[in-house]
């Protein structure tokens, strides 16, 4: 779908930037001339271009200007490419560019940046990396460049981010882009920002945001008028656009449109009309008229083999085909398309035989090849008469996945990684519903291993992947590297806190420096990539995760498929997997009653989610109860919408307020491997304890506190006040004194404001009493820090465990931010909670937790002391006032236990009794021999 946008930079961009005035001033003035006049003549007269272009490069080289020749030859790739499609040339030519002497680094970087052009056209990703990895140091070494040959340079930018847009690298391709537009800031044209508006609405049309890409498609029509070829590829963006939104009564003018303008350009524009066919039988496929559907996927599909045209216009007629296929059963000639849909991806992979698929590292578009091979294991799966279809659809899935672990190696952001798993969901739904169904029907140690696996891929892959980066750190990579790699990181860090913070003033010089930063940032992460442990899954993950747990402890993982749910039970000597008949849709509507009546602060007598919280017991434990007679503590993995509940409310029914919290102490893990992994340091003795409370309501501070439109926590003084240890309040408790007292303590209590974005859950933050610029902590400031130090973090912040709802990955909290730096242990807050009863909570919970209880042992007994508190159904007694801290992560103790004490002091008698008799047996001794 991008190819076309690369002939848009090159037809605009890469021949115009040599008539620079101040390029050619030095020259001889019959080379100038000659070269001059190719460019004006290459698009209608390309043969006389090149021959004019060949008699000023020989005249160059009579003369010694071998780095006027050296451009020219750029020149003369370029017309080979655009005008005559010829790979060959345009490479030779740029090759040979390279062969003359002295070049100067303009030019070294034109031919460079070229090739690699070149051979991103031709899919050859190695060599692309090769040329591209030079033109990009060039750039570093000599910054000057972005100056010397702005337009170029701008050029060069785009085309990588179409190359990271291809590959689903989706925020170094945003970076890219923008680079582009602040390097030609002040030199736009109509032209220009058409392309630009073009190109930054694909980017919004792949990461989903289709509003905002359909007005960029609508603004670069607004700014590109010609009625030509260029404005018919722009229209079909807006058309793909309309299709993805379902707007489809929009979608025949606009194809009409622009298929005459490809009419105009008769050849030139037989691939668009190609495209714009598979447009019009998506319009009638989203009409439910599959007959004219069909009609025009099958004329794209010959058109494209007729041209030889791009693997991915093919790619896109293979699997419309294998779509229009299946809707009459047609499996075997929905299989057969899909098949050669997968030999257009790949760059070796031929054969017709549905048991063999290609390997990870043969794609050349990866994010194609793994929806062909997700579309295929699909296939399988309802093949029923076919000979071990579910194996074979199995196998596939996995082959899928093994792709996406690898393109996701390359993703050096995490917002990446995370819209590329939110795109993967809905096929590790189906593969899990694929491995449930291999393991009943041949349950077995083997097939129980791959569904255990197939559910921990599909759960928080991100968080797993920076927590084993944090614990085990690149192998053999240089020093250097790594502390390139962390100063890069500290960079990024406060540009993009300089960025969220941001007046109307500087705003071009801080855009500057975050683009700079992430670029940087992703190409100090690549050098490390040779050096990168693999992140696979342990392979005895369960032996490992049935010797954590205890007789009383059991795990609950549940997992959504395409139309039911997944749990799995996890207890020290037994494994048992069952199917709930509980759709997402009415998972969704019951715990959106729950979350309602739960989040929202009652009047005493009017809290009414006792019927959802029974129903949703019913259907989420009532199956399993049995399992889980003699279990008190329960460690729950969610899926979907249960991110947003507490368990613990859910009713049994068999009494008034008969809560879940009455039975088992609650925990709530991000994966099975996150509760194998990221655990509390084995140091003994008593925490060193950080609390701070920034808006304790003083005297002096009040002030300053309402001149931030921040309001006071009167109750936070009194939270942790049980917990002896540094307590900052007011004026001391600042982002600064933080930072600089965090390395020396291992439980931290924050008291505090907290503000969950549910746009960029990177800027969510943790507020700190205003005594500087810069009182906020943002998520993204947190993973620089390494937590894993700290045994436990309460933080009871206003929706601190509150967040956006990733799929896949959970909600996106600044308790997972905590999670993400290493630490084991957060309590964290859900929704806005009442300040009083949260400081009688914390009080009641650091009391039991001193006392040695694990964490969700002493967090269950503070809220059941609570409830005792409130008289029958009192005024705090709805779950609003105490369901609203949540423990996330590994439930340990964090204080030493008592019988831990108790046998330290017996330790230290032995001691002493045993000195006492070697002193005793020593003295006897010297006696004798006297």
């Amino acid at each position: 779908m991008f190819h076309h946008l690369r002939s848009l930079a090159i037809g605009f961009w890469l021949l115009p930037m040599f008539l620079l005035p101040g390029a050619i001033r030095a020259l001889g003035q019959s080379v100038v001339e000659l070269q001059r006049k190719g460019n004006a003549i290459y698009r209608d007269q390309p043969a006389e271009a090149l021959r004019l272009f060949g008699q000023a490069r020989e005249l160059a080289l009579q003369l010694g200007q071998t780095d006027r020749a050296a451009n020219i030859r750029v020149d003369e790739s370029t017309v080979y490419n655009v005008m005559y499609d010829n790979y060959r040339r345009a490479t030779t030519s740029c090759r040979a560019g390279l062969q003359l002497n002295p070049l100067a680094d303009s030019t070294r970087f034109k031919l460079w940046a070229s090739l690699g052009e070149l051979y991103h056209q031709r899919n050859r990703p190695d060599s692309l990396a090769f040329f591209w990895k030079r033109a990009n140091d060039l750039l570093t070494a000599r910054p000057a460049l972005e100056r010397e040959t702005s337009a170029y340079v701008a050029v060069f930018w785009s085309n990588q981010g179409l190359s990271y847009l291809e590959q689903g690298d989706y925020r170094q391709a945003e970076r890219c882009f923008q680079k582009r537009l602040l390097l030609l800031v002040n030199q736009n044209t109509p032209t220009r920002q058409a392309i630009a508006e073009n190109q930054f609405a694909y980017f919004y049309m792949e990461t989903g945001q289709l509003a905002r890409a359909d007005s960029l498609f609508g603004a670069s029509l607004y700014h590109y008028t010609a009625s030509d070829l260029t404005r018919g590829w722009l229209l079909l963006g807006l058309v793909e656009c309309r299709l993805k939104q379902q707007r489809s009564d929009a979608v025949p003018e606009l194809i009409h449109e622009a298929t005459q303008c490809a009419r105009r350009a008769q050849a030139d524009g037989a691939e668009l009309a190609a495209y714009l066919d598979q447009s019009q039988g998506k319009y009638w496929e989203q009409k439910n008229r599959p007959a004219e559907a069909k009609i025009f996927f099958a004329r794209s599909l010959v058109t494209s083999r007729r041209l030889g045209a791009s693997n991915r216009l093919l790619w896109r007629g293979l699997m419309a085909m294998s779509r229009m296929a299946r809707q009459p059963n047609d499996l075997p000639n929905a299989l057969a398309f899909v098949q050669q849909a997968i030999q257009q991806a790949s760059v070796r992979f031929r054969s017709n035989d549905l048991s063999q698929n290609p390997t990870p590292a043969d794609f050349l578009n990866g994010p194609d090849l793994f929806e062909s091979l997700c579309r295929k294991a699909q296939l399988l799966r309802a093949a029923r008469g076919m000979v071990n279809h579910l194996q074979l659809a199995d196998q596939t899935y996995e082959r899928a996945f093994a792709l996406s672990d690898l393109l996701q190696e390359s993703y050096s952001s995490e917002w990446t990684k995370l819209v590329a798993q939110k795109k993967l969901r809905p096929a590790y739904r189906e593969a899990l519903a694929v491995a449930y169904d291999c393991y009943r029907q041949n349950p077995n140690p083997t097939t129980l291993a791959r569904l255990l696996n197939r559910q921990e891929r599909g759960n928080a892959s991100v968080l797993r992947e920076t927590l084993q980066t944090l614990q085990n750190p690149y192998s053999n990579a240089p020093l250097q590297l790594i502390e390139q790699l962390q100063q890069t990181k500290n960079r990024l860090s406060v540009a993009k806190t300089a960025w969220v913070e941001r007046n109307s003033e500087n705003t071009e010089s801080i855009d500057s420096e975050l683009v700079n930063a992430e670029l940087a940032w992703n190409r100090v992460y690549q050098q490390l990539h040779p050096y990168r442990r693999s992140r696979k899954l342990q392979p005895d993950l369960l032996a490992k995760l049935q010797n954590r747990l205890d007789h009383q402890t059991a795990l609950l993982q549940y997992s959504l498929t395409p139309d039911s749910l997944l749990v799995t039970v996890v207890k020290a000597q037994t494994v048992r997997v069952m199917l709930l008949p509980v759709s997402g849709a009415d998972l969704n509507r019951l715990s959106s009653i729950l979350r309602h009546e739960a989040y929202r602060n009652p009047d005493p007598f009017q809290y009414t989610g006792q019927e959802s919280a029974q129903a949703l017991f019913n259907q989420l434990l009532r199956p399993i109860w049995s399992e889980l007679r003699d279990i008190r503590r329960l460690v729950i993995v969610r899926d979907g919408p249960l991110h947003y509940l507490p368990f613990e409310v859910l009713e049994t029914g068999r009494r008034p307020n008969d809560y879940l919290l009455r039975y088992m102490a609650i925990s709530y893990g991000y994966s099975m491997s996150s509760l194998t992994e990221n655990r509390v340091s084995d140091s003994v003795g008593t925490p060193s304890v950080l609390s701070m409370a920034p808006f304790v309501p003083t005297k002096t501070a009040l002030a300053t506190l309402q001149k931030q439109n921040l309001d006071p926590l009167p109750g936070s003084e009194n939270e942790a006040e049980v917990v002896p240890g540094t307590y900052s309040t007011a004026g001391n408790a600042s982002k600064r004194t933080f930072l600089t007292l965090l390395p020396q303590h291992q439980l931290l209590h924050l008291a505090t404001h907290a503000e969950a974005s549910d746009t960029d859950p990177g800027n969510s933050f943790i507020a700190f009493f205003p005594d500087e610029s810069s009182y906020r902590l943002y998520a993204h400031e947190l993973d620089v820090l390494d937590l894993r130090h700290i045994r436990l973090a309460v933080v009871t912040a206003c929706r601190t465990g509150n967040g956006q709802l990733h799929e896949g990955e959970g909600l996106l909290s600044l308790s997972r931010a905590f999670a993400s730096a290493g630490c084991p242990q957060i309590i964290t807050s859900l929704w806005n909670a009442h300040d009083g009863t949260t400081a009688i909570l914390t009080k009641l919970f650091y009391t039991e937790l001193r006392r040695g209880q694990p964490t969700d042992v002493a967090l269950q007994q503070a809220k059941l002391q609570f409830l005792e508190m409130q008289t029958s159904r009192g005024a705090y007694s709805p779950p609003h006032f105490w369901a609203h801290l949540v423990l996330m992560g590994n439930p340990q103790a964090v204080f030493p236990t008592a019988s831990n004490g108790a046998w330290a002091w017996l330790g230290i008698g032995l001691a002493v009794l045993l000195a006492l008799i070697l002193v005793t047996y020593s003295l006897y001794q010297n006696r004798r021999l006297r």
